[in-house]
């Protein structure tokens, strides 16, 4: 592991060989059951790497957006997110779909950025083989 800036913002990055393994297992922890037949193929088809992305063009399932169960959830993982900061803590890249910059992992962290005002981020980005 290393730890890249961009932004300001100290993240934790992890060596190219070790980007798929720990993308997967993220996802496999965080998704739900119904995510897997709609995203399946683009989290285990895909070469991932590590980009610097404009926060900007980043995109949001808005189904996801619409569960009450995500909002509580999300909302503590906010919390979180901001005291790490507060204590300079690195944040963990977010995970996103290359084609479209789909969020996979780190809406929490997505919202903290754009609370800060961030222009770019560090992400891992997965392109489909």
């Amino acid at each position: 592991m290393s730890q890249k800036v961009i932004n300001g913002i100290t993240y934790t990055t992890l060596a190219p060989d070790k980007i798929r393994k720990y993308v997967i297992q993220i996802c496999e922890k965080e998704w739900d059951t119904e995510d897997f037949p709609k995203y399946g193929a683009d989290l285990y088809d895909s070469s991932w790497k590590l980009e610097e992305i404009e926060v900007a063009k980043i995109v949001l399932n808005e189904t996801l957006l619409q569960s009450d169960t995500f909002q509580k959830d999300v909302q503590t993982r906010i919390k979180k997110q901001k005291k790490l900061y507060a204590t300079r803590k690195p944040l963990a890249p977010l995970i996103l779909r290359g084609n479209d910059l789909l969020i996979f992992d780190g809406y929490a962290r997505y919202h903290l950025l754009n609370e800060l005002g961030v222009k770019k981020c560090f992400a891992y980005v997965g392109y489909r083989n």
